[in-house]
């Protein structure tokens, strides 16, 4: 079964064209400087890793996700913007999901 990664499969060609999405690093923005190292947990306080970089929406500029730490899995966890909020009593991002 092949899966799908942005409504491709793996073995289609790459696309032409422009990017949809740009990395944003601590040394490209302050924003990102700020968010740089923040630990991100879940609502139940559980560390989830923290963050590494950013992902920008080329097309609208806006923020899309943040990036985390690799594990020691070496697994990439990507947390969509929306559903993050800073805690600035605890200086961390928390990671809320509703269902």
């Amino acid at each position: 079964m092949l899966r799908t990664l942005c409504g491709r499969s793996r073995n289609d060609p790459p696309r032409n064209g422009p990017k949809r999405f740009v990395r944003l690093s601590g040394q490209d923005s302050s924003t990102a400087e700020l968010l740089a190292g923040c630990a991100v947990v879940t609502a139940s306080g559980e560390r989830i890793g923290h963050v590494d970089h950013l992902m920008i929406d080329a097309v609208t500029h806006q923020l899309r996700y943040v990036i985390l730490s690799r594990r020691r899995s070496g697994a990439v966890v990507a947390l969509p913007w929306q559903g993050l909020y800073f805690d600035a009593a605890n200086a961390r991002l928390v990671f809320y999901t509703l269902g």
